[in-house]
C-alpha cells in the first residue's frame, strides 16, 4: 500500500478507498488517541488497540496539500479545524500533555462517504493532529522544554519567539494560540494584509482585527481572538 502521509510518529497507508492510520505512543496517550477514534467510529472498519486504525473515506490529504489547491479554507473549514483540533488538544491535556506549537505538515483533513450522494461522496469533513514528537509534560498549567527545537515553525506564540535559552518554561496557553494562528494562516485574509509573511508577523493582539476582517464579528472571528491574547493566562479556547 502507498504511503500517502507520513510525519514523526504517524503514517497514512492507502488502499482503493480504505485508509490505514499507524501511529507511536498510543498507550502514553490514550485519550488523545481514543477520541480521535470516537469522532470517526462510524467510518472504522478495523483497528489495532494503541496502533492503528482503517477507514473507509472518500478522500484523505494532509492540510498543506489542501491549501495548496485551496490557497485557503472556506468558513465551514475554518470553524471545523478549529473546533475539531481544540477538542483534540483537550484530549491531550486529559493525558496530562499539551502541544506548545503546532505544524501545518502534521494535519490531514478526512472527508468521508455520504452514501445518499451519487459516488458516496461529499461526506462528513474531520481534520486531525498526527504527530506526538513534540508532546510535553504539564506540570502546574506550565511546560519545561528540555530539547532544542525547530526555530522555522510559523505557529508559535510570542512566548515560545523569546526563547533563548534551554530549558525554559513556558505556559500550556503557547498551544491554543499556536492554533489559532495556524487557523489565522488558513484564513482569507483582508485585501491589505494578502501577502503578509508569517515568519515575520507582528504578534500584535490589536492587528489580528485586522488581519481577520474579512470574517469580522463571525463565532470564529472571536474564537481566534480569544486564543490570540498577548498574556498566556488570559487565553480561553472557547466556540460559541
Amino acid at each position: 500500500m502507498p504511503i500517502i502521509f507520513k510525519t514523526d510518529t504517524c503514517k497514512i497507508d492507502k488502499s482503493k478507498n480504505k485508509y490505514k492510520f499507524s501511529y507511536k505512543d498510543g498507550e502514553k496517550y490514550t485519550n488523545f488517541f481514543e477520541k480521535i477514534k470516537k469522532n470517526i467510529a462510524n467510518d472504522i472498519v478495523s483497528q489495532k488497540k494503541n496502533a492503528s486504525f482503517t477507514i473507509k473515506a472518500s478522500k484523505v490529504e494532509g492540510l498543506k496539500d489542501l491549501l495548496k489547491r485551496k490557497q485557503t479554507l472556506s468558513y465551514r473549514h475554518l470553524k471545523q479545524l478549529f473546533t475539531q483540533l481544540n477538542k483534540q488538544l483537550q484530549s491531550l491535556e486529559e493525558d496530562g500533555y499539551c502541544n506548545l506549537f503546532l505544524d501545518i505538515n502534521d494535519i490531514v483533513r478526512i472527508e468521508t462517504f455520504d452514501e445518499t450522494q451519487q459516488g458516496g461522496t461529499g461526506g462528513d469533513i474531520f481534520f486531525l493532529y498526527l504527530n506526538t514528537h513534540n508532546f510535553l509534560p504539564i506540570k502546574d498549567s506550565f511546560v519545561k522544554i528540555t530539547t532544542p527545537f525547530k526555530k522555522n515553525n510559523l505557529f508559535f506564540s510570542p512566548e515560545m519567539k523569546k526563547i533563548k535559552t534551554i530549558p525554559s518554561i513556558i505556559h500550556m496557553n503557547s498551544q491554543i494560540y499556536s492554533l489559532a494562528l495556524l487557523v489565522t494562516y488558513c484564513c482569507k485574509l483582508s485585501n491589505k494584509y494578502s501577502n503578509i509573511n508569517f515568519k515575520k508577523l507582528d504578534l500584535q493582539y490589536d492587528k489580528f482585527s485586522d488581519y481577520l476582517s474579512n470574517i469580522e464579528n463571525t463565532k470564529i472571528y472571536w474564537a481566534l481572538l480569544r486564543c490570540l491574547v498577548d498574556n498566556p493566562k488570559d487565553r480561553v479556547s472557547l466556540y460559541i
